[in-house]
């Protein structure tokens, strides 16, 4: 199991929108690839999300599925987050 798709699901859900979202597809596709994840701030954007949510999210989102939160297939990897 890829928990890729969890990582982007929670980012929308906290964010409101998705964590690579570009209006021009071609480029939310190089972003989805390539592009850094980008917070919302306080200052800018009148919230932001928590360390640890960041941290989780972050975590799962990992361009290198080897490299990934939850690579091993076991949930309670992820379950052992602060964040939960």
């Amino acid at each position: 199991m890829d928990w890729w798709t969890l990582g982007v699901l929670l980012y929308e859900m906290l964010v409101g929108i998705p964590p690579f979202y570009n209006q021009n597809k071609h480029k939310m596709y190089y972003l989805v690839e390539n592009g850094p994840l980008k917070w919302p701030t306080q200052a800018q954007h009148g919230f932001e999300v928590s360390a640890e949510a960041q941290d989780l999210i972050t975590k799962l989102l990992v361009k290198d599925k080897t490299q990934r939160l939850g690579k091993t297939d076991d949930v309670k990897e992820i379950m052992k987050h602060p964040w939960f």
